[in-house]
């Protein structure tokens, strides 16, 4: 098929992104499932998708969830035997909608971009770029539902003059929304710049869009792209398993992105003043004593694949109750970098006591490569860990700063050797299990505390935690049970064995029954 030529050269500018599962493509829209086909943005004030045929999103208590009825986004549409599909790009915020048509002299492209902008929270930036190098012309149908179903809408028409003389119009749409389960109303405006040239809007609303009209059109993508590149300054990485069911980077990164776009992001945004971020960084500094509960990639509630913006939403009220009743209701309200160190913590877990920072996972749960990068952890200061599992199956830690403000010191389970300082190179540290169970690891900056943790930590044994069972590695690594030989390689040595017995019976049967019969024509013959 051209068209899927076509395609796959759409997708050569996306290849390294989407290889380090920062970007998903949905494939053809025509086998894709609706979870693949959704591209999803929002910034934690508004929220829309392309390859969705919901309407936008508004806040309501912890996540994007309150529909209303106004459809934001052009859908563009070409005649022929075309490709469609989408890209979510959660590096940079981004959605891509492409369809492409082939022809005899080129590839007609009809591209859509689509992002909530990070940093002026009301809003919503879509373009569309058409490409036509053949020699035949093309139609392009475009069409923006807008408001439909909205009661008691008001539009009023208005228009805004950049400094290169260019008029835009557009439109203002002013109503109430009544709340989901609840006979409580909201108002909203919404300011749109409606394909047909008609316009509305109020008057907040109108500040925010011909502020974003007067921005050049890539200083203002790279404004928002800038933002996302520093919320994911932190972030996670895990080996990959071929064991069914397990999670893994795509469904981590993917979660992880849709949390974040159902939180704002007060620390950036442009409206919020300079005592407002001095606000947040002490939280983000001291986080109090977040994360107390066992590792949240254990919970496959919180893990899902949304098949559209309502999953999405209580995917997310999900992670915010547990994150709030686990000790992180302070993180959590600083937005979305609290929320995202929150959610790094929960995944150890790593959990903030008064003057310390431990690592309660249990040892036979560390069967698994993980990274943890750039942990807050006081003032200026950015702690790195490692777990790998080696050759031996044995899991070992390591623990380097990216950067510190003061020494910092950390020992094992049970704090009974010496403390090691840290630096920017990396510590090693033994896995141990104690009994009773302990932490396995503990991080601080206080010297002295740290020699003193030894008589607060009461175990009666402490030993190297034992090496895996070789099986437990061998489904991560291969998705059976039996090793690095291949599923199939198992299957033939069972179908062999069953085999030879069979042949064997047969044999056995011959020489016994037949036997007996030669044996008795012999004996009664006449």
């Amino acid at each position: 098929d051209p068209s899927t030529a076509c395609q796959a050269q759409n997708l050569l500018d996306f290849q390294s992104r989407m290889n380090n599962l920062d970007a998903f493509h949905s494939g053809d829209f025509a086998d894709a499932p609706p979870s693949k086909r959704m591209a999803y943005v929002g910034n934690g004030n508004i929220a829309a998708a392309l390859g969705s045929e919901k309407s936008l999103y508004i806040r309501l208590n912890r996540a994007l969830s309150q529909p209303i009825n106004f459809w934001p986004v052009v859908q563009t549409r070409i005649e022929g035997s075309k490709k469609k599909s989408t890209i979510l790009d959660v590096k940079s915020g981004l959605a891509y909608k492409m369809q492409v048509l082939a022809t005899g002299s080129g590839c007609i492209n009809v591209g859509s971009q689509l992002y909530a902008h990070r940093s002026r929270p009301a809003l919503l930036v879509q373009d569309i770029r058409i490409q036509n190098p053949s020699d035949l012309p093309v139609v392009v149908e475009m069409d923006q539902i807008g408001a439909s179903g909205w009661d008691h809408v008001e539009v009023t028409e208005a228009s805004y003059t950049s400094n290169g003389a260019e008029t835009v119009k557009y439109k203002i749409y002013s109503s109430t929304v009544p709340l989901l389960k609840s006979d409580k109303v909201i108002a909203i405006a919404v300011a749109a710049v409606s394909i047909d040239s008609t316009t509305e809007r109020v008057e907040a609303n109108r500040s925010e869009l011909e502020k974003g009209l007067g921005i050049n059109e890539k200083l203002l993508r790279q404004e928002h792209t800038h933002v996302w590149a520093k919320l994911w300054y932190s972030g996670f990485s895990i080996s990959h398993s071929k064991a069914s069911g397990a999670i893994n980077g795509d469904r981590i990164n993917r979660t992880l992105y849709y949390v974040l776009s159902n939180a704002p992001a007060p620390l950036h945004n442009v409206e919020s003043t300079s005592q407002d971020k001095i606000n947040i960084e002490k939280i983000l500094y001291f986080p109090d004593n977040c994360y107390s509960g066992h590792s949240t990639l254990k919970s496959d509630t919180l893990w899902i694949e949304p098949e559209d913006e309502s999953q999405i939403a209580r995917v997310v009220t999900t992670w915010m109750i547990t994150l709030e009743k686990l000790g992180c209701k302070l993180m959590v309200g600083a937005g979305a970098e609290g929320i995202l160190q929150a959610m790094l913590l929960s995944l150890a877990p790593l959990h903030f006591q008064d003057q310390h920072l431990e690592m309660t996972s249990v040892p036979r749960d560390l069967h698994r490569d993980l990274y943890f990068r750039r942990i807050n952890y006081g003032n200026n200061t950015h702690v790195n860990i490692s777990v790998t599992v080696g050759e031996d199956n044995k899991a070992t830690i390591d623990v380097a700063l990216d950067r510190n403000d003061r020494p910092y010191f950390g020992c094992d389970a049970g704090c009974l050797d010496f403390p090691v300082q840290l630096s920017k190179e990396w510590h090693k540290f033994p896995v141990k299990l104690t009994d009773p169970i302990t932490s396995v690891l503990y991080i601080t900056s206080d010297h002295q505390h740290m020699q003193e943790l030894k008589h607060a930590i009461h175990v009666k044994e402490i030993n190297e935690a034992p090496a895996h069972e070789h099986h437990v590695i061998a489904l991560h690594k291969h998705g059976h049970h039996f090793g690095g030989l291949p599923t199939i390689f198992w299957v033939s040595i069972a179908v062999l064995i069953i085999v030879f017995h069979l042949f064997l019976f047969k044999l056995i049967y011959n020489e016994y029954c037949q036997g007996q019969e030669r044996y008795a024509r012999s004996r009664y013959s006449l």
